[in-house]
């Protein structure tokens, strides 16, 4: 049997949640892209994000730029299901709440999109982002379930802002009725 593996997204059927920004500095600067590049974050500053839209707080929360913002109730379980070195959960106050909360890090970068069954364009030089040159720029993403074997919470190299679950990782979230996430299965099947 086939391993499947999950990217995670924003539950975008939950209107009644809120929405989170970009987290920053004390001194206020933003810091979109810096959390999906599988590097350790190593800047004891503290960090904090504001709530962009109110609503129902939720335990799992994308706030675009592919930064996941998650109670720390559920960092704890994920340390407890998954080897702690593969992410790291680096503390952000949510500004006007009192819930303890963490960017997840993930630092686990796995060579594994499956090109064959995946829809994509690569970055170039006449896009503009000499950064990017070689990305893929995806409209239909799939990984190799053989190449992704053995990793339970990780990005996809060239893909970085996915971010993708085992099965096994996808069950115990479900399981803690995890809140503001949705799993969108991305191994192709016959």
């Amino acid at each position: 049997m086939t391993a499947d593996f999950f990217e995670i997204g924003l539950d975008y059927n939950d209107s009644t949640r809120w929405y989170l920004g970009q987290p920053g500095t004390a001194e206020g600067k933003l810091l979109p892209g810096t959390f999906w590049n599988c590097a350790p974050w190593t800047d004891t500053r503290p960090l904090s994000v504001e709530i962009k839209k109110s609503g129902m707080p939720a335990t799992f929360n994308h706030s675009g730029h592919s930064v996941y913002i998650v109670a720390t109730e559920t960092m704890s379980l994920l340390r407890n299901v998954i080897d702690p070195q593969v992410f790291q959960g680096i503390p952000v106050s949510i500004i006007d709440h009192a819930g303890d909360y963490e960017i997840l890090n993930s630092l686990d970068c796995v060579d594994c999109v499956d090109e064959q069954h995946s829809e994509f364009r690569r970055w170039t030089a006449e896009d503009g982002r000499p950064e990017r040159i070689g990305d893929y720029k995806m409209s239909l993403f799939r990984i190799d379930p053989d190449r992704a074997r053995g990793h339970d919470l990780f990005r996809a190299k060239g893909w970085e802002i996915a971010l993708i679950c085992s099965e096994k990782v996808k069950r115990c979230l479900e399981n803690a009725g995890v809140t503001g996430i949705r799993f969108k299965s991305i191994v192709y099947k016959e």
